[in-house]
Parts: structure tokens; C-alpha cells; sequence
């Protein structure tokens, strides 16, 4: 089990919301019965040193120089974190810029440093493992991807892996609905519910009366 006390801050603040009976509508069209936000976190000044703290105690494992955020979740969290470090820090955007140096990463110089990526939540794991792209494509050595909280897809556990890079969370998927199973947020058929869509999030919708939304 991943960190059951990061999964109750997130459940209480709601900064992850779960609906089994109302699911729903992620942009792509696809629904579900999970919601995350964790940009929520960053209003609350002691929740958000506690989840600090833990990325901090996570962080212990890995060799890294630079600490680099995510554009634009992962820049506040990654921020508090170089700050208790000293380390120095960086932020990476989606794509490179378009006009002047054309920067991807600002802030500390990655080439022939180790780079900690610091992400809110891992999904899909497509745009992490761009932010670890540009990292390398910037002579740096991408010393591991590191978020609050994953959905723990099947499918972003193989991208990482085949990208030879580590990554974890604080807390994940089967952790949180379990929290949420005994504090009550959840019943034992919604429990069911909810854990389908983590091992079938493309056809759970159709297959729960959901359909996708055009």
C-alpha cells in the first residue's frame, strides 16, 4: 500500500472525487468515475507541507541535482521542494517555445546533471515521459518522474518502462479507493465499479450505460 494518509488528504479536500452512480466527462470524451485535481492542494498551507514531506521522504532513493516541475501543476510543488532541498530548480514546459532561445526547460541548466521531474498526477504517462524527452534531448540525465498520485494504467506502467525511466507516486489508484472504501465514500458494489474502470477505463462507460460523450 502506497501512502494511505496523502489518499485521505486527497479524498478530504476533494481534490480527487469519486462518483461511481454520476461519472465523469474527461475531455477526450471518455467517462469516469474518478476526478482528479490536485491543483486544489496548493490552497491549503498544512496539507500541502504534508504531501511535501512525503515527496521529500520518496525522493531519499533517487541521485539528482535539479529539481524540475511540470508545466504548470508540477512547478509549485516542485518549487517547495528545491526550496527544503537547496537545490536548484527548473520547470519544463510541454513543447518548446516558439519565438527567442525556444526553451523547453527554464531555470537550472540540465546538461550533464541529474534532473528529478516533479508531476501532480501520472495518467496515461504521455506527457511525463515528454518532460523526461526534453531533459534528455537537453544533455541532462533524467534521474526519475515523481507525482503526487497515479491511476496506475497498465498501459503508462509499460510506457515508462520501455522510456527506461523509474517513476512513482505518493500515493496511487488501489490505495485511494480502498481509503475510500473504509472511510465510507464508497459502498462494496461501487468499489467493484470504480476498480473495473482502473483495469478498462476505454470501455467502462459503455459497459456501465455511460456512454462516451462525442
Amino acid at each position: 500500500m502506497k501512502n494511505e494518509e496523502i489518499a485521505k488528504v486527497l479524498l478530504n479536500k476533494k481534490a480527487i472525487i469519486l462518483n461511481a452512480k454520476d461519472p465523469f466527462t474527461f475531455v477526450s470524451g471518455l467517462r469516469s468515475p474518478i476526478y482528479c485535481d490536485n491543483r486544489r492542494m496548493i490552497a491549503y498551507p498544512r496539507e500541502r507541507a504534508q504531501i511535501v514531506d512525503a515527496f521529500i521522504n520518496e525522493l531519499k532513493r533517487f541521485d539528482f541535482d535539479i529539481v524540475a516541475g511540470t508545466s504548470t501543476a508540477g512547478i509549485p510543488w516542485a518549487s517547495w521542494i528545491s526550496d527544503q532541498l537547496y537545490k536548484p530548480l527548473a520547470y519544463i514546459r510541454g513543447s518548446k517555445k516558439g519565438h527567442g532561445a525556444r526553451n523547453q526547460i527554464e531555470g537550472a541548466n540540465a546538461e550533464g546533471r541529474g534532473v528529478i521531474i516533479i508531476e501532480d498526477l501520472i495518467s496515461t504517462g504521455n506527457s511525463s515521459l515528454c518532460a523526461v524527452e526534453a531533459v534528455r534531448e537537453a544533455g541532462g540525465r533524467c534521474a526519475g518522474v515523481v507525482a503526487i498520485f497515479t491511476y496506475d494504467f497498465e498501459g503508462a506502467i509499460k510506457k515508462f518502462k520501455e522510456a527506461s525511466c523509474e517513476f512513482l507516486a505518493i500515493t496511487n489508484f488501489s490505495t485511494l479507493v480502498n481509503v475510500a472504501k473504509e472511510n465510507g465514500t464508497l459502498n462494496d458494489n461501487e468499489l467493484a465499479i470504480v476498480q473495473e474502470w482502473n483495469k478498462d477505463p476505454q470501455g467502462w462507460g459503455q459497459k456501465h450505460g455511460f456512454p462516451d460523450a462525442d
